[in-house]
This record gives C-alpha cells, structure tokens and sequence, in this order.
C-alpha cells in the first residue's frame, strides 16, 4: 500500500489597510496575526481590529515575498540557516 504525503500548508497573506497606512496581514508561526508595512519594514502584531480593512488575497508568491520581509528579507534568511555538511 502507498504512503500518501500531506501536502504543506501555505500561508495566506492579505492586502489590508490599518489606519490608513497600506501593507499586509499575515499569520506567522506564533498564531498571531501582524500587519506589515512594506515601505517602512514596520511589523506590528495587530490587538484590535478597529481602523483595519482587509482588502482581498495577495498570490501565493507574493505571499512568499511578503513572509520573506517580514523575517528579515530572502538575504538574512539564507545566510542564518543552519549549513549541514554532506555525507
């Protein structure tokens, strides 16, 4: 009998406003949700839903990026995983 392998989950990230700033709302690993504003690389976790709008669904590579940014760009992400040697 074959194994079946559960596919991964993806994060959804959304286009949302929060006081009038524009960036995204996104789910990280720690079940909180943040909004991130991209201009300004400020990550803030979002309490309370008042002044908030959620605009619609980014793509799922856009979705990719955004996570990127927020922990710290593609660059950061790269250079502190943990290198294992090949045996």
């Amino acid at each position: 009998m074959a194994t079946v392998v559960n596919p991964p989950t993806y994060r959804k990230c959304f286009f949302a406003q929060l006081h009038g700033l524009s960036g995204t709302l996104a789910k990280l690993v720690d079940e909180k949700i943040y909004f991130f504003h991209q201009e300004s690389g400020d990550l803030r976790e979002v309490t309370s839903y008042d002044g908030l709008v959620i605009l619609g669904e980014c793509g799922l590579a856009m979705a990719a990026y955004i996570l990127d940014e927020m922990h710290g760009g593609a660059a950061k992400i790269a250079c502190s995983r943990a290198h294992l040697e090949v045996r």
